[in-house]
């Protein structure tokens, strides 16, 4: 089989170093829209997608799109009249997988003619599991730590909301995370759940990691074999268990990735409501973090979650936002291109963070999350 690879950047040369181990594949070139004249990679030649059209594309059978943002050249796949296409994963490159002997039934190549590919398309989405978390950290940005220990999402809750996503939008990475991700009781059920309807999607786990070296066989069983990945945030506590956690993961052969030791947190909710919106979410960190939440999905965690601050410390303030999922006016591809690209109401209780040591807040006051107005 011939083809090219666009991207010519790391990821790329990632994909063409394991392909040349696959005696059925032949590389003919690297295709990027920046190439320059003589540029090589691996040995072949890098050319922009007018060259290709003119040189290659007569000889080559697919087109495997290999960067970060790969799913961005789509439409100009499509203009240029390729027929066969396919974008890796890019979690094959951040935890550095490797592709199956056939590439045309590899799990985390997304090809042209899946369903997947006709529908809008939302880049992350994230719902926690449960709610409340074995750490407890001061200014916790899911407020985990206001939570009742238990309080959960239910699965029936979760299941509906998640068949009806698939019908609807192409959710390219999907985090499940808490709280604590591995204190739920099912975490098995909704890792099945998410494959089940979702079979394409990217799926992963946002932990400490500390709860990892006591789970059951059958639990890490299920993480292995539906190709979900473990993200670690690396908390100080978690540094002095990190060998037994990396023992477990490599003993079920779980790809992972720590997370840089995390040495202070932030907060930034500021009760004026005077902040410019488009300023705020600027320098949010969450405001790419799209968040599902009992039938809507949410801007951020704070728009979503917000409102149990609130309640909880007697704070008269409410939010009311979210985009309901079960609309049948709801324009998917419209909300899925501006998600991201527009802030929100919310946004105007978003300040310039201020920064502190991270520690553990077993009685929290809201101050932890509040800067001054």
């Amino acid at each position: 089989m011939k083809i090219a690879v666009w991207g010519a950047g790391k990821f790329g040369r990632y994909i063409i170093e394991q392909l040349r181990w696959n005696d059925s594949v032949e590389i003919r070139c690297v295709i990027d829209s920046n190439a320059v004249s003589g540029q090589k990679v691996c040995g072949l030649d890098v050319v922009c997608p007018d060259t290709f059209l003119q040189n290659y594309v007569e000889d080559t059978e697919c087109v495997l799109v290999a960067f970060m943002e790969g799913l961005s050249v789509f439409q100009q796949l499509e203009d240029m009249g390729i027929e066969r296409y396919g974008f890796v994963n890019k979690s094959v490159f951040r935890y550095k997988m490797k592709l199956g002997a056939d590439i045309w039934q590899d799990y985390n190549i997304l090809w042209n003619d899946e369903k997947e590919l006709c529908l809008p398309r939302l880049e992350t989405l994230e719902t926690n599991v449960v709610d409340f978390c074995n750490m407890n950290c001061k200014g916790c940005s899911h407020f985990s730590n206001i939570f009742h220990k238990g309080d959960f999402v239910p699965y029936e809750v979760f299941e509906r909301d998640i068949k009806q996503l698939s019908d609807k939008v192409f959710i390219q990475q999907f985090n499940l995370l808490g709280g604590e991700v591995f204190c739920s009781e099912n975490l098995t059920d909704y890792i099945k759940c998410l494959r089940k309807y979702m079979p394409k999607t990217a799926i992963e786990l946002v932990t400490n990691g500390m709860l990892i070296p006591r789970q059951s066989n059958e639990v890490m069983k299920t993480i292995q074999q539906e190709q979900v990945t473990v993200s670690i945030t690396e908390y100080p506590p978690v540094t002095k268990v990190k060998d037994k956690i990396i023992g477990k993961l490599e003993e079920y052969h779980i790809y992972y990735g720590f997370r840089p030791v995390v040495e202070t947190f932030s907060k930034n909710i500021d009760l004026s409501g005077k902040n410019e919106p488009f300023l705020a979410q600027s320098r949010c960190w969450e405001s790419q973090c799209q968040f599902l939440r009992e039938g809507k999905i949410y801007k951020c965690p704070f728009s979503a979650l917000g409102n149990v601050f609130f309640e909880y410390y007697s704070i008269p303030l409410s939010f009311d936002e979210g985009v309901d999922i079960y609309d049948c006016g709801l324009n998917w591809k419209e909300y899925a291109d501006n998600v991201r690209a527009m802030p929100i109401e919310q946004c105007k209780y978003c300040g310039a963070e201020e920064r502190f040591c991270w520690e553990i807040s077993n009685n929290p006051q809201k101050e932890e999350w509040m800067v001054k107005e």
